[in-house]
């Protein structure tokens, strides 16, 4: 339903682990170890493609393991083809005999099919069951999230924070929850243990960076500081959509239109296929006072990619 990547590796040891690690596959292809590292790696570097690629082979080679079935499924999932992560799913099914397992995979499944409600009550018979298993938690505050239940969701991310306080996925999620019920006093709180616990992981970098953009932080030395955070998080991940949402805001709030619009023009020309980009550049032109309607080419770029799966412009109007 949604990534949460902690790399503590710097892009060029990355790069020279993934052809150190491409290599390796390349001369012994019937491993499976490696081969699982470097879909693992691919994943995380966000080569979706490419990493279901190698989990497949992994796959061929080794059919009992369940984690690389429920990656490849996730990886589908991320990337709108829904039909084959069910699919996927569905033979992960096969090799699970937990009650609560299976029931976490019907609700991903649930997922898949538009069908929340039931993944709710999926994951809820899942974490009733194992409610040891922060997994089961997080998903099922996603689902909440995704349905605009924050209450229920925040209650779901509390539960992983009683069993694993430090834990910095449930801590960012809580963050998020908490921010949208406008508990700006509990949210600073939780932003600041974050930033203790990991001020260089990219989530916390860009909670932190959309904060001081919220707060209007963008001129002066403060100005100053919040550029420096986002160019940290672009230097860190370039192609994140998030990193140029947060460039495209900061411009905006300074009060340069143009400038923070062709961030994300820019970016949807050089990323047709990610939605999330058309979504914010929509609501930019939205926020902005442009009618997206207008926009040139916009509307007919979407048009000829339905697969998208993006809000219409009158949705966009009308939230």
């Amino acid at each position: 339903m949604t990534v949460n990547l902690v790399l503590d590796e710097k892009p060029a040891r990355q790069d020279q682990k993934l052809n150190t690690l491409t290599k390796y596959v390349q001369k012994y292809p019937q491993g499976w170890k490696k081969r699982l590292e470097l879909a693992d790696l691919l994943y995380s570097l966000g080569s979706w493609h490419q990493a279901i690629e190698q989990y497949q082979q992994v796959i061929e080679r080794q059919p009992q393991l369940l984690a690389v079935r429920l990656k490849l499924g996730a990886i589908w999932q991320l990337i709108g083809k829904t039909a084959e992560a069910i699919e996927v799913y569905q033979s992960a099914l096969t090799l699970s005999y937990q009650e609560a397992t299976r029931q976490h995979i019907y609700g991903l499944m649930a997922v898949c099919q538009g069908e929340s409600q039931k993944a709710i009550i999926a994951f809820e018979s899942a974490a009733a069951l194992e409610p040891e298993n922060p997994s089961h938690w997080l998903a099922l505050g996603q689902v909440e999230m995704q349905k605009q239940n924050v209450v229920a969701a925040l209650q779901a991310f509390e539960q992983i924070l009683l069993l694993q306080p430090d834990d910095l996925v449930a801590l960012m999620h809580s963050y998020d929850a908490l921010i949208a019920l406008k508990n700006w006093q509990a949210a600073e709180e939780q932003l600041q243990k974050l930033i203790a616990l990991a001020p260089k992981d990219i989530g916390v970098m860009i909670r932190q960076a959309d904060r001081r953009c919220q707060q209007r932080l963008v001129f002066g030395a403060e100005g100053k500081q919040t550029k420096r955070l986002i160019s940290a998080v672009l230097q860190q991940a370039p192609d994140a959509v998030e990193a140029h949402k947060l460039l495209a805001y900061y411009y905006i709030f300074r009060g340069n239109y143009d400038k923070g619009l062709g961030v994300l023009a820019q970016f949807t020309e050089q990323h047709p296929n990610n939605p999330s980009g058309w979504h914010y550049y929509k609501q930019c032109l939205l926020d902005t006072g442009k009618d997206p309607a207008a926009s040139e080419g916009l509307t007919q770029k979407i048009q000829k990619n339905p697969s998208l799966g993006v809000l219409s412009i009158e949705q966009e109007k009308s939230k």
